[in-house]
């Protein structure tokens, strides 16, 4: 019986430790057709933090035996909901000026049109300026109103006056305007607030900065976890060892992922990479660290067997991953690599899912029968790769080579 290891990297989001794990292994007993999948009576695999199951194919084919993980970091996110609006607001500023000077130049310096992340951030950064816009106006109503007044210095400046009649007057106009009830109501949803907390929360990542009480950096931080629960599942001894090593990122785990697995060296013989939802086009484009860490996976000696990247069409929150381009020692760009890993998958929508429902579709890879799927086939069924490229070492005749 094979022995596998499936490591959750779960996706941007303040939850309880190993409840993306609990969510993941309800998934795979209900998404995964032509398989019986069931929990261990022990309820824990060969370590600690693990839930155990055996799948065993209906058609009574090979059964084998699953622990399923959780690199767990949802304790690094911030709580941003007692923030000030003025706190918020200085926030908003500067991820709009971050993400739309430095993805503009990345889209030109690509000479690719955004994903569809990117076209996403564009969006919600002009829906948050408007939006700030409204509370302006119902604030300049306020003060037209006589809730608020001027103070008595300035009454007496005859142009002040003037200037303030003119801003009230237009501003309770607009407030009164279906615009500024639709805005309202865009905030209303969460949607907004949220991406732009991912949004906020992506850029400190990306730049390493230290949000807590230490100095050690969010990426350094994440990455580490990851990094502690791979030794952790490579180190199995005996008849509990694992035979294949799943690694699952979930959104901005994607990410996480493959920063952890780009300095795993000979591990990597054993481990197939997933990402569900990653944000990895747009932050490539963003950030060139992004692009260069994606690299590694096609300059390594030991490479990961493969790397299945799944992205809803209509997920305005992931975008497929990129074939790197090389970089010189100068760190300069050059021409693409050859693919070495499948194309992303594009799976249709679960039913009941409405493409407006941009955070459930998010959310909703747990949901993606064929991604579930291939977490219990064997690791033949898994889509195939493209040519091998010259000099390459099959996974099989390594341990052959020596």
């Amino acid at each position: 019986m094979s022995r596998r290891a499936i490591i959750l990297v779960p996706g941007f989001a303040r939850k309880e430790r190993n409840q993306a794990r609990d969510r993941l292994v309800r998934a795979l007993q209900h998404y995964t057709d032509g398989w019986r999948v069931e929990q261990t009576e022990e309820g824990s695999g060969a370590t600690s933090g693990a839930i155990g199951l055996v799948a065993e194919a209906r058609d009574g084919g090979e059964t084998r035996e699953i622990d399923v993980y959780e690199a767990y970091w949802g304790d690094l996110i911030p709580d941003w909901s007692n923030e000030s609006p003025w706190a918020r607001f200085k926030r908003g500023f500067f991820l709009i000026r971050y993400w739309l000077t430095g993805g503009a130049r990345g889209w030109l310096t690509r000479g690719e049109a955004p994903p569809r992340a990117a076209r996403a951030m564009l969006a919600a950064a002009v829906l948050l300026i408007l939006w700030w816009a409204v509370v302006a106006v119902f604030l300049m109503q306020a003060i037209g109103s006589g809730t608020v007044t001027l103070p008595d210095s300035l009454t007496q400046i005859p142009l002040a006056q003037t200037a303030w009649g003119w801003l009230t007057g237009w501003t309770a106009t607009v407030a009164g305007s279906v615009f500024a009830l639709v805005m309202l109501w865009i905030w209303s949803l969460g949607w907004l607030e949220q991406f732009a907390n991912i949004s906020a929360y992506t850029k400190a990542y990306l730049r390493d900065e230290a949000l807590g009480d230490d100095d050690i950096g969010l990426r350094a931080k994440a990455r580490h976890r990851v990094l502690d629960m791979l030794d952790q599942v490579a180190d199995v001894e005996g008849d509990k060892a694992y035979d294949e090593i799943y690694v699952v990122g979930h959104s901005l785990g994607g990410a996480i992922a493959v920063d952890a697995l780009a300095e795993c060296g000979d591990l990597l013989d054993r481990v197939v990479l997933f990402t569900w939802g990653s944000a990895l086009g747009m932050m490539a484009q963003q950030e060139p660290l992004v692009e260069q860490e994606i690299a590694k996976f096609y300059t390594s000696k030991t490479r990961v067997r493969s790397w299945i990247d799944v992205v809803y069409a209509k997920d305005y929150m992931g975008s497929k991953v990129p074939v790197p381009r090389r970089f010189g020692k100068d760190g300069a760009p050059g021409p693409s690599y050859d693919m070495l890993f499948p194309g992303s998958l594009a799976p249709t929508l679960p039913k009941g899912m409405h493409v407006l429902e941009l955070t459930r579709i998010h959310e909703s890879y747990y949901r993606c029968e064929s991604a579930a799927l291939m977490l219990v086939e064997p690791i033949t069924a898994l889509p195939p790769l493209p040519s091998e490229p010259v000099g390459y070492v099959p996974h099989e005749l390594r341990a052959v080579q020596g």
